[in-house]
């Protein structure tokens, strides 16, 4: 009779696993249970859960972690406290393994896999597709030997290892700890633990790596039509700052965010600059703005002729204070100055508290500027990011969720508004048949080409979301239950869009700092950055005023804040580099 089973993570890895219970006929799934899943739910007889509600299941079923990381399943089996026996083995049927080999709990050897004679297996390793074990190896626990891997007779495998596809090892050799023996490598002498080797014969592999291999921190990210739209302005001749990629690019946007007007313009810091101009923003006048962001949010008051003043962040989200900001308010209302504007930053992608921002501006009578530069795409409350004020603004720098080269774009539902900003962003010509000129204009419209691209871009940016947040779900599933390591929150009723994923570390719990890491990345030629440093920090602006929450939250942000590499086109392989460099340290 078969047995009820629960398959631990439902990714990838957990489908070919699924397909193994059901090829045999001792087990049957009756859930799964991950930490993506947000509640409860059945589907065709099969529930879904949570993880953290494991303790209700533990004494009733089966297990098999499905998850094809070694380190998460070393830490899913320590962490979880389920008596090794309730964790499957299993073999699929058309695999051949010797009556005299043994496998432990846990393991799971896929279709057409070869284990030979003598042959000892640990718990919870991955004998992949193809892959031949051949007679009296070694292989200890959390291994994963890859698809059509080969591992000759006598070989010993330490645990943790991984044996990537194709990879070949001779006789009698001896793999060490937590090895990495790259894809189609031949490895013909032993491996020291915590060692990668690659090539034919295997080498240690240094892991400063070639230009070609670096990964960085988020890098533009091509969907593929890009270029239709780009030659078809090119067979138009439409090499302008206006044409219908434009157009349609602005429309794409309106639709999109669900506003009435649109403008493109050359980039983020440009919008800002339309977005304070249409506020009415001048000389000697008061801007509240965020300090835990770029410069570019603050550029533009300066511009102006006005006078910045700066907003600490609070905790929950990374970004402006409702408290801070009112205490401004309060402050400066005593002076008898209302600020004419104030411009809210939306950090790394998730939003700050805008309806409270967007309530005590109201009380004031003030325009609220949101710039959503890092969160195109994210929600908050049921609403798209770069709503909630009179203006929002976008930027489609290279590093952004997508690109333009560079670009921005300026929507509002003031469409009277929106249409004097492209008056301005288009040099202010008057209606004229010679070139004249009543007010200072400026050149901010962006190209036919660029916006070619944007709307390639835009075509894709649901499925950039996507992948950069699953990435931030990979770093938080390594990670998140580290002492001393603390992931940028998300808003109850909100969604980032994850642009970067970003975290303070805690030198005094993990006993090394975020500038450690930082380092420790970039010797291995992969790029992180800190968080922000605020403006109120910065050289230029450290004489303007600035309002804490309580304590200084922006300072201790930038001071123990790190962004980790969260491109859209970062393969998971690269990903699990970055991981084991950070737990190395």
């Amino acid at each position: 009779m078969s047995q009820p089973i629960i398959l631990i993570g439902k990714g990838g890895h957990s489908k070919v696993i699924k397909d193994i219970i059901e090829a045999g006929k001792q087990y049957y799934v009756v859930g799964y249970l991950d930490h993506a899943i947000n509640e409860y739910y059945m589907d065709k007889e099969v529930f879904y859960d949570n993880l953290d509600n494991i303790e209700q299941y533990k004494d009733e079923y089966f297990f098999v972690i499905a998850i094809g990381n070694n380190y998460v399943r070393q830490k899913l089996f320590n962490s979880l406290d389920i008596p090794v026996n309730q964790y499957a083995t299993l073999v699929h049927p058309s695999a051949i393994v010797s009556s005299s080999a043994n496998i432990d709990c846990g393991t799971v050897v896929m279709p057409y896999a070869v284990i030979n004679a003598d042959t000892t297996i640990g718990k919870h390793a991955i004998i992949n597709t193809g892959a031949i074990i051949e007679h009296d190896n070694k292989i200890a626990d959390y291994v994963h030997v890859s698809p059509n891997a080969t591992l000759a007779g006598g070989v010993t495998v330490g645990e943790a290892s991984h044996i990537a596809i194709n990879a070949g090892v001779l006789p009698l050799v001896k793999v060490g700890s937590n090895c990495i023996v790259g894809a189609g490598a031949t490895v013909i002498n032993h491996v020291k633990s915590e060692s990668t080797v690659i090539g034919t014969p295997a080498k240690t592999k240094e892991w400063i790596e070639v230009e070609e291999e670096r990964i960085f921190l988020s890098r533009p990210h091509m969907g593929g039509t890009e270029l239709n739209y780009i030659n078809d302005a090119f067979d138009k001749n439409w090499i302008a700052p206006l044409g219908e990629n434009v157009t349609k690019f602005e429309n794409s946007m309106k639709e999109y965010v669900d506003v009435d007007a649109a403008v493109a313009v050359g980039s983020g810091t440009s919008a800002i600059h339309l977005a304070l101009i249409e506020s009415g923003v001048q000389k000697d006048d008061v801007v509240f703005c965020s300090s835990l962001t770029f410069s570019a949010s603050a550029n533009p008051i300066i511009y102006q002729g006005a006078t910045p003043v700066f907003i600490d962040s609070e905790m929950s989200s990374w970004n402006m204070s409702p408290d801070a900001l009112r205490k401004a308010f309060e402050a400066y209302s005593e002076k008898g100055i209302t600020p004419k504007a104030v411009v809210a930053v939306n950090l790394y992608g998730q939003s700050a508290r805008m309806d409270e921002i967007k309530e005590i501006c109201d009380q004031y009578g003030v325009t609220l500027v949101e710039d959503a530069a890092e969160s195109l795409g994210a929600e908050y409350h049921g609403q798209k990011s770069g709503t909630f004020g009179k203006f929002g603004i976008f930027s489609f720098n290279g590093n952004k969720i997508i690109t333009t080269s560079g670009g921005g774009m300026l929507i509002s539902n003031d469409k009277e508004h929106i249409e004097h900003a492209l008056f301005l962003a288009t040099q202010a010509r008057d209606k004229a048949l010679h070139y004249q000129h009543s007010q200072l204009g400026y050149n901010y419209r962006l190209s036919n080409i660029s916006a070619g691209i944007g709307r390639g871009q835009m075509e894709v940016l649901d499925q950039r979301i996507e992948r950069r947040r699953e990435i931030f779900d990979r770093y938080n599933q390594e990670f998140g239950n580290v002492d001393g390591f603390d992931f940028q929150p998300e808003l109850p009723n909100s969604k980032s869009n994850r642009w970067l994923t970003a975290l303070t570390i805690d030198e005094n719990k993990t006993g090394f700092t975020a500038l450690d890491l930082i380092d420790a990345l970039q010797k291995n030629n992969i790029e992180a950055r800190p968080v922000w440093k605020p403006m109120h920090l910065q050289p230029f602006f450290e004489s303007y005023d600035y309002f804490k929450e309580n304590e200084d939250n922006s300072a201790y942000l930038f001071e123990h804040g790190v962004c980790l590499p969260s491109g859209s086109d970062m393969t998971d392989e690269q990903q699990a580099r970055v991981i084991e460099i950070i737990k190395s340290l």
